[in-house]
C-alpha cells in the first residue's frame, strides 16, 4: 500500500490558473479542452499488481491529483479526496487476434482522451491499461490540466518508476517526503501578489501590451462568435544541417535555439499580418521556487512576447530584440496570466484567446518511465484534435535536429494554408540563418503571398434594449441588485456594462449563481458574456424563464406540485 501519511481529505483556495480553468469549464462544460492525455507502451513481462501499486502510490503523494472542486458562497476550493478515489481500469484484449487488439485499443485510447472531467468528482487522472498481448501492454494517463502541466508529468513518470521497482521486488517505495502540497503554493501564492510587488510586474504588463488589439493574424474564413476548439496539424522539421547553423548562429550572437526559432517565426508573423508586433504566448514553468519542483501541479504561466520588428531590422538585430523581449518578460513572470487578463480587460471574444492567438513553444522529448524491470518503454502517439489557439507552433530539441507540428483552428483556416504556413516557415529560417545581416524584408519574395483577412462572423443577437416606457422591469432591477451587491457598485442605468464596472471572470460566475438562485432556474455562465449589459441580460433572462416555462407545459408529467393538467 502506498505509504504516504497525507491521505486524509483537506480542502483549499484554488490558485490563479486553476480558477481560470474552473471558470472556463464552467463556460464551456462538458468539454475535453484542458485534458491532458499520455500514452505509452510496455513490451516484455508486466507485473501488472505492481504497476497499479506505482501508479496508486503517486496518487497518494500527490493530493491534487486526487481532488475536486466544490464551490462555496460561489467560491471555488479544492477538497482532497481518499486515494481510493482512483481506481485504473483493466482492458484485456489479448484474446483477440493482434490487428483486432490493436485497433480496439486505439480506439479505447482516443474515447479515453476525449472524455471530459466532472471538475465536482475526484480523481482529476484516469488510467487504464491495455493487455494487448501476453508481454505487450499500452498505459494511458488523462490529467486534467487543473492538476497537472509538462513538468508535472516527468515528475510523475519518475515516481511511478521507483515505485513499480519497488513493488516488484517487495520492498516499500521510500520516496522522500514531498515538503508541500501543491495547494501550500497556492496558497503562498495569493498571499505572495499583493502590494508593491504585483503592481511594479503588471505596470510592466500594461506598457508592454498598451494599445495591443485583438488578433492580425489573417484567416481564410470568418471566426464563429464561439470557439469549438475543433482542429488539425501540419508536421515541421528541421534538418540536421539547418539544426546546426541556427545553434551556431545563437552561440554567435548569445541567444537560445528557442529565441531563434522564435525570431524567424515572428519575422514569418510579421510578413503575413503586415503588422511588426504580433503578440506571441509562450509556457514557461512557473516553478520560480526550488521548494516546488518535486510537486505534481498546475504550475506553468503564460508570457506574452511582444517583439518589435518595425524599422525592417537584420535578423541578427531581430535577434537582439527578441532576446531583450524575452529576457524583460522572465523578469516579470510572477504574475499568473490569468490575473494578467483580469487587470488588462481585453476586448470581450468567446470565438479567440485572449491577449494572442499565437502560441509557440520549444521543448525537449518527451519523459518516459525508466528503468523497468524487463520492460522496453516507449512513447505511444495520442490522437488529440482539441486546439486553444490560432496557430500553435510546438517544437521538440532532439539534439541533432528539431521536429515539431504546426497545430491550427479548423473553423478559420484551410489545411493548404497551414501547409504553406510550415514550409515559408522551413524556408525562411534557413534564410534568416544563412544571411542574418540582410534586412528581414528581403526574403518576402520567397514567401507566400499575405492572405486576405476574412471579417467577423455574425455575432449573436444583443437583445433589444430597456422597457417600452424608459422605466427598468423587475428582471432589470433583479440583475442591478445583484450586481450592486457582488460589485460593490451601483449600476447607473440599464446600459452599463457589467465589465466596464469592474467584473471579471470570476465575479461573473458569482452573479449568474446568485441569479440562478433567485429565480430557481440554471442560467449558463456564456449568458452573461453575450448580454454584458443590464438591459441585454435582463432580455436573455426572459428568454430563458420562457423556455423553461414552455417545457414544463410540453412535459405534464414535469408540471410543478400543484399545477393542474389544462384540457
Amino acid at each position: 500500500m502506498p505509504s504516504s501519511e497525507r491521505c486524509v481529505e483537506s480542502l483549499s483556495a484554488l490558485s490563479f490558473a486553476q480558477q481560470r480553468l474552473w471558470f472556463l469549464d464552467r463556460l464551456r462544460p462538458g468539454r475535453p479542452d484542458h485534458n491532458v492525455p499520455v500514452a505509452i507502451r510496455l513490451r516484455g513481462p508486466l507485473d501488472q499488481g505492481a504497476l497499479v501499486s506505482a501508479l496508486t502510490e503517486v496518487v497518494c503523494r500527490h493530493e491534487v491529483l486526487r481532488s475536486r472542486i466544490v464551490v462555496v458562497d460561489d467560491i471555488p476550493y479544492q477538497v482532497t479526496e481518499p486515494v481510493d478515489t482512483f481506481v485504473p481500469t483493466l482492458t484485456d484484449l489479448a484474446d483477440l487476434p493482434v490487428a483486432q487488439a490493436e485497433e480496439q485499443a486505439h480506439e479505447l485510447v482516443v474515447q479515453d482522451a476525449a472524455t471530459p472531467f466532472d471538475l465536482s468528482a475526484a480523481p482529476m487522472l484516469r488510467a487504464r491499461l491495455i493487455r494487448i498481448a501476453a508481454d505487450d501492454h499500452l498505459l494511458l494517463l488523462v490529467i486534467h490540466h487543473i492538476a497537472a502541466d509538462g513538468w508535472s508529468v516527468s515528475v510523475l513518470w519518475q515516481e511511478f518508476s521507483a515505485a513499480y521497482r519497488a513493488a516488484v521486488s517487495g520492498r516499500p517505495a521510500g520516496l522522500p517526503e514531498l515538503p508541500l502540497q501543491y495547494e501550500d503554493f497556492a496558497d503562498w501564492q495569493r498571499k505572495h501578489l499583493t502590494g508593491t510587488t504585483l503592481r511594479e510586474q503588471l505596470d510592466y504588463w500594461r506598457e508592454r501590451l498598451a494599445g495591443q488589439g485583438s488578433s492580425s493574424f489573417p484567416t481564410d474564413r470568418p471566426r464563429p462568435a464561439l470557439w469549438s476548439g475543433r482542429g488539425d496539424q501540419v508536421d515541421i522539421e528541421f534538418p540536421a544541417e539547418l539544426t546546426d547553423r541556427i545553434r551556431a548562429l545563437g552561440r554567435t550572437h548569445e541567444v537560445t535555439p528557442f529565441m531563434t526559432l522564435l525570431a524567424a517565426f515572428q519575422v514569418l508573423l510579421a510578413h503575413h499580418s503586415d503588422r511588426p508586433d504580433v503578440p506571441v504566448g509562450t509556457p514557461i514553468s512557473g516553478r520560480t521556487r526550488i521548494e516546488v519542483e518535486p510537486l505534481i501541479g498546475f504550475f506553468v504561466n503564460t508570457l506574452v512576447l511582444r517583439t518589435d520588428l518595425a524599422g525592417d531590422p537584420s535578423f541578427s538585430e531581430a535577434l537582439g530584440r527578441v532576446r531583450q523581449c524575452a529576457v524583460d518578460a522572465y523578469a516579470h513572470q510572477d504574475v499568473p496570466f490569468e490575473r494578467l487578463v483580469e487587470e488588462l480587460r481585453p476586448e470581450r471574444d468567446l470565438g479567440q484567446h485572449p491577449l494572442f492567438t499565437v502560441m509557440f513553444q520549444v521543448e525537449g522529448p518527451p519523459a518516459l518511465p525508466s528503468g523497468l524491470p524487463g520492460l522496453e518503454v516507449s512513447t505511444q502517439h495520442v490522437p488529440y484534435e482539441i486546439v486553444k489557439f490560432d496557430v500553435e507552433v510546438s517544437l521538440t530539441d532532439r539534439g541533432d535536429h528539431f521536429t515539431g507540428v504546426l497545430r491550427y483552428a479548423a473553423d478559420l483556416f484551410d489545411r493548404s494554408t497551414m501547409e504553406r504556413l510550415a514550409r515559408d516557415y522551413r524556408e525562411l529560417a534557413g534564410l534568416l540563418v544563412g544571411s542574418p545581416e540582410r534586412p528581414t524584408s528581403a526574403w518576402a519574395a520567397h514567401l507566400a503571398p499575405r492572405a486576405s483577412r476574412s471579417g467577423p462572423a455574425p455575432q449573436p443577437d444583443g437583445g433589444q434594449g430597456p422597457s417600452a416606457d424608459g422605466q427598468p422591469t423587475e428582471t432589470e432591477l433583479l440583475v442591478m441588485e445583484v450586481w450592486a451587491e457582488v460589485l460593490d457598485v451601483a449600476p447607473s442605468g440599464v446600459h452599463d456594462d457589467f465589465f466596464a464596472l469592474g467584473g471579471h471572470s470570476l465575479v461573473a460566475a458569482k452573479v449568474m449563481s446568485r441569479l440562478s438562485r433567485a429565480l430557481d432556474l440554471e442560467l449558463p455562465l456564456p449568458l452573461l458574456f453575450y448580454h454584458p449589459t443590464v438591459a441585454e441580460l435582463a432580455q436573455g433572462i426572459e428568454a430563458a424563464l420562457l423556455a423553461d416555462l414552455d417545457s414544463t407545459h410540453s412535459h405534464p408529467d414535469l408540471l410543478p406540485a400543484g399545477e393542474d393538467q389544462q384540457p
